[in-house]
């Protein structure tokens, strides 16, 4: 079984506490400790300070793994002064960030208050989130060049969800009300921050210290880089409004509450996309190197195989929440609040898996001389959103918004699928691809047949158990992942090496 398999499944398992408690947190605590408006503020105050986050990195998630291997120096931990431009260049972003708010910020805030939601009073809290999410991106992306993906990763899905978890706890107990919530959520995240700083340099005794000469040197890199870099603000932009436009479309048809319904689906849709968190850091690394190098034949298989097991693993998991989401609003406290909701949670999830299906492809166009093309797909996506949103929300309302997001991955993952195709000659529209897709609609038919049972427990345990066992049958008798199949024999035979 290939290396970054392996991994992806030992990370995998060493985030299901975090995952967990995740989700005990958004679906009993959230529900039954905040109002359905609350809710929805808290979910927008930390997503959009993600995005705004992501906006203001200039790339830098990118630029980390594509340039690297032009600094790495073997003989020492300066690495011709990278570190220096990792944590320089977020800045300038930053700054970019303030302006294009100061500029563009008060038209949005007037229009997410005509819409009735009091997200804007929060300005206080977002601002300073997206600095923090920001260098905590960088951080742990900068940890994932050195191969060190694990700690900040259980710093992030486990310490940040057990430190929300008791905040939940305190303002169930009314110790906190919900501004102080948001509060003691930003100092948070500040604390996993500064633990993931000191445990890069702990592990790396890297120097902040610039080394000016290398880059006059090497003019190639500098010229690279402003290119890359323009493209990359430039492209962000567009992706910036397609991956929150929904909260600001759902804001605006029907205020918080709205909002607090469509978070809420979102939260456990976007369980979907597990197999991007943890096998994204692990693979974009080995993608740039192969790219360096040029080895094309281990770079379309770790690609394809890639690819591959991370749909399939975010099928299932759809497939398992589709499963049992009558279920999950039964336990939901107040469920009956979010229930209207529920169609939501397939359409986001079908977005969802969209984009996993293109996702590794598109990292690649980042690392190739090609990377251009995603100033067109961010356009082109965005297009397509807002035309889905213009036809579909004013008789579809909430509904129609989830069908513009889906509809945007569409077009994001078509767009990357061709020109990855035109490029590197990289086909994925295989038979693997038919098998996957057929067996996602068979399940989906079959959920329909499955009776339900009074007991909820019980409800769970076996429409699981069945959807398991048809599932995992179809996967391995089809054939579809040779990654997948190797590990579940040698997991029978004892043979799996977990450390």
């Amino acid at each position: 079984m290939g290396l970054i398999a392996r991994q992806s499944i030992k990370a995998s398992i060493s985030n299901y506490l975090g995952l967990a408690i995740g989700y005990f947190n958004a679906l009993i605590l959230m529900p039954k400790v905040f109002s359905p408006a609350e809710v929805g503020i808290s979910r927008f105050v930390i997503d959009i300070s993600g995005v705004l986050a992501g906006f203001a990195s200039l790339g830098i998630s990118y630029s980390l793994s594509r340039y690297f291997p032009k600094f790495k120096n073997n003989k020492g931990t300066h690495h011709n002064g990278f570190t220096f431009w990792v944590y320089i260049i977020p800045f300038f972003g930053l700054m970019l960030l303030f302006l294009v708010l100061l500029l563009a910020g008060p038209s949005a805030i007037n229009l997410l208050k005509d819409g009735g939601s009091k997200t804007t009073q929060y300005i206080g809290i977002i601002i300073p989130l997206s600095v923090i999410m920001l260098y905590t991106l960088v951080t742990e992306q900068y940890c994932a060049v050195f191969g060190r993906i694990v700690v900040p990763n259980v710093f992030k899905e486990n310490g940040l969800r057990i430190i929300n978890l008791i905040l939940l706890i305190l303002a169930l107990k009314n110790l906190i009300n919900f501004d102080s919530f948001l509060i003691l959520l930003l100092i948070t995240y500040s604390i996993v921050l500064v633990a993931d700083v000191i445990y890069l340099f702990s592990v790396n005794k890297l120097d902040f210290k610039p080394d000016f000469d290398y880059i006059k040197k090497n003019k190639a890199i500098k010229k690279d880089f402003f290119s890359f870099t323009s493209i990359a603000i430039i492209g962000s932009i567009a992706p910036l409004i397609v991956t929150r436009s929904d909260y600001f479309s759902v804001s605006y048809i029907g205020g918080d509450v709205s909002l607090g319904i469509y978070s809420i689906a979102l939260s456990i849709a976007v369980m979907t996309e597990l197999p991007k968190r943890v096998i994204l850091p692990i693979i974009q690394p080995v993608l740039s190197e192969l790219i360096h190098n040029k080895n094309h034949t281990k770079l379309y298989e770790t690609i394809e195989k890639g690819n591959i097991n991370q749909t399939l693993i975010g099928m299932f998991i759809l497939l398992t929440i589709w499963f049992n989401v009558d279920s999950i609003f039964q336990i939901m406290p107040n469920g009956n609040l979010y229930q209207s909701g529920k169609i939501l949670i397939l359409i986001l999830g079908i977005g969802k898996l969209l984009e996993l299906l293109t996702l590794i492809p598109s990292v690649v166009i980042n690392y190739t001389n090609y990377y251009r093309w995603n100033l067109f797909i961010s356009f082109i996506s965005l297009a397509a959103t807002f035309i889905t949103y213009y036809f579909a929300v004013p008789k579809l309302g909430v509904t129609g918004t989830a069908i513009g997001v889906a509809v945007g991955y569409l077009v994001f993952a078509i767009c990357n699928c061709v020109i990855v195709y035109s490029y590197e000659k990289m086909n994925w529209a295989n038979f693997v691809w038919l098998k996957m897709f057929a067996v996602f609609l068979l399940m989906l038919l079959i959920n329909h047949f499955i009776p339900y049972f009074d007991s909820v427990i019980l409800n769970i345990c076996l429409r699981s158990f069945f959807l398991l066992v048809v599932f995992v049958v179809l996967v391995f008798k089809l054939k579809i992942s040779e990654d997948l199949n190797k590990t579940f024999f040698q997991m029978i035979k004892g043979e799996f090496r977990w450390f």
